[in-house]
């Protein structure tokens, strides 16, 4: 079974309602990115940021996967997937994928400010301060911010050193160091790239189906059966 790996960004989770940063009336408009997604922003003004993600976390409760979740979900019935996403959000879970990555972290889990490797799965969609770990330090959301590693990096250099064919669906490529996850596939790698509007610049092996997540990833199935074969 050939190993499908799947890089998703916002996009992918547009169709569900979920607001980017980059949207045109998105949070973009309401907040400077570095007021709620930077470790600057925490030690500044950390109940800001909890109101912030206790927001987003109440708007995913709400959602629902769309048609592309969903279908990624049905591929695992003939490819390996392997989803690493850059969004927060548990949609691909919901939808029925095993086996996703999330590089930035998970809306659904806090974590120690003083022991990183503390995790927790979050009950109370609300989290406030006050709210600490086992060995009392304050929790905060289990968020890659701007400023901080990305610990689950490598993890995903791996993941697309082992595809037989990888997908990006919904992502500018313009966010590092994700964006460069391309670059690690093996020589000869089927690429794939939904996006309604793709970079202007790229290797003239990836093919660009400009699409929205749901007709993309439908639009991809049909292609994937001529790779496969």
């Amino acid at each position: 079974m050939k190993r499908l790996v799947i890089l998703s960004g916002a996009g992918m989770s547009a169709e569900s309602g979920i607001r980017t940063f980059r949207d045109m009336n998105g949070l973009w408009e309401e907040y400077d990115v570095m007021e709620v997604a930077s470790i600057e922003a925490w030690h500044k003004n950390p109940e800001l940021l909890l109101r912030f993600y206790n927001d987003r976390r109440k708007q995913m409760i709400l959602s629902q996967p769309n048609k592309g979740h969903l279908l990624l979900a049905e591929l695992e019935h003939d490819f390996d997937v392997r989803i690493i996403t850059q969004n927060v959000d548990n949609l691909h879970e919901r939808a029925g994928s095993t086996h996703v990555l999330h590089l930035h972290g998970e809306l659904t889990k806090a974590r120690s400010t003083k022991e990183p490797s503390l995790i927790y799965t979050l009950i109370d969609p609300e989290m406030k301060i006050g709210d600490l770990c086992g060995k009392g330090s304050q929790l905060r959301p289990h968020i890659v911010w701007f400023g901080e590693e990305v610990p689950e990096m490598e993890n995903a250099i791996k993941l697309v050193q082992s595809a037989d064919i990888l997908c990006i669906i919904g992502t500018s490529l313009n966010v590092y160091p994700a964006a460069g996850l391309m670059n690690y596939t093996r020589t000869a790698v089927p690429v794939f790239l939904i996006d309604p509007n793709p970079p202007v610049h790229l290797p003239r092996h990836v093919v660009v189906i400009p699409e929205k997540a749901g007709i993309g990833v439908a639009l991809l199935i049909k292609k994937l059966k001529d790779v496969a074969q």
